[in-house]
């Protein structure tokens, strides 16, 4: 299965101690080097860029995308970087949460998934204890995800 991750997903999982979700539910998942940059190289939170840093070793693929497709919206260059890389990946799963970019992504041919998918999935496969405790702990840590 490929899974591809923009950064929002990375940092919120990351963030409340959660993105071994990602390799709990796929295994690994891709990111483009653009997303690394972002959550990692550019972080100023300690703890993201450690657990970010730490799956990176363990279950994160960081991938330079090949392609440079001409989007027609103004993208981040993460969004750019996702996007190119599932145009050559063409992945089972790919998840954002940015509105723009997932309606890039649809028009592409992509079903985009959100976050807040992925922390369904794993209180669904009981791996943690609930959706509501999770999303909870998110805004406390002032992270507001779409559904």
């Amino acid at each position: 299965m490929i899974v591809i991750s923009n950064s929002s997903p990375i940092i919120a999982l990351s963030r409340c101690d959660q993105l071994h979700l990602f390799q709990q539910l796929f295994g690994r998942i891709f990111i483009p080097h653009a997303v690394y940059e972002e959550t990692v190289l550019e972080c100023k939170f300690t703890l993201q860029k450690e657990n970010i840093s730490k799956a990176i070793n363990d279950f994160i693929i960081v991938v330079n995308p090949a392609t440079n497709y001409s989007f027609s919206r103004n993208l981040g260059k993460g969004e750019r970087g996702v996007l190119n890389l599932a145009i050559e990946k063409r992945p089972d799963i790919l998840v954002m949460d940015d509105k723009k970019a997932r309606n890039e992504a649809k028009e592409l041919g992509f079903f985009p998934s959100f976050t807040t998918d992925i922390i369904k999935a794993a209180e669904k496969r009981n791996l943690i204890d609930s959706y509501d405790g999770v999303m909870k702990q998110l805004h406390q840590l002032g992270i507001y995800l779409p559904e």
